[in-house]
């Protein structure tokens, strides 16, 4: 059986203190904020900062905060060598209250025989998490980046055998490709050509 977690009132200021501290885990992890998940005296805080960065996409200055709630926050130190944790305890913290407060909710729906909505409830409260991927690193090995690819994922062949071998194949599946040039470069003319050797070739084109 799996311990209880305790979530304080002090952690539940850590977490806000990460999150002003460190405007990128704010950023993070702002999908699966909920003021209502937090105790009364943190609340407030946390509402304002939603509500702020909503409408001026940027985090309140602590002044701010204090003027606005009537709280005084202070940033940390180091975040940087604890953000994992940050991450980690406040996914898990998000998720637990969400379904705490799903359960409660559900009481009340099921004397109404909502067992549909019930469900979806307590589905997403149980499904709530963080993208830990932040995407491609494209600068990191590139060569084995393109390896993989051509390994892995296949090439769709442009038509042009020599433009083929610089490209390892190919265009790769499953990639977005961007074709950049000065105006009147031969972008458009370039894509129509390749466009019509893909439909030669049987593939479907726009």
């Amino acid at each position: 059986m799996s311990e209880v977690k305790n979530y304080s009132a002090d952690l539940q200021k850590l977490f806000v203190q990460f999150m002003l501290t460190d405007p990128q885990l704010f950023t993070r992890v702002i999908g699966i904020i909920d003021s209502l998940h937090f105790d009364r005296e943190v609340r407030d805080v946390v509402s304002y900062l939603v509500d702020y960065s909503n409408e001026y996409n940027s985090l309140p200055s602590l002044e701010m905060i204090k003027a606005e709630t009537g709280h005084v926050v202070e940033t940390l130190d180091n975040v940087e060598q604890h953000s994992d944790w940050f991450i980690d305890e406040f996914e898990t913290f998000c998720r637990h209250k969400a379904i705490e407060r799903a359960i409660v909710n559900s009481a009340d729906l099921l004397e109404e025989g909502k067992y549909g909505e019930v469900e979806t409830t307590i589905k997403d409260a149980v499904q709530i998490s963080l993208a830990r991927s932040l995407g491609t690193d494209y600068f990191d090995d590139p060569r084995k980046r393109l390896e993989n690819l051509k390994d892995n994922n296949g090439q769709i062949t442009t038509g042009w055998k020599d433009l083929d071998h610089k490209l390892y194949g190919g265009i790769n599946r499953g990639e977005v490709t961007i074709f950049a040039g000065g105006s009147g470069s031969g972008k458009s003319l370039f894509m129509q050509n390749m466009t019509l050797n893909w439909a030669l070739a049987g593939m479907n084109t726009v």
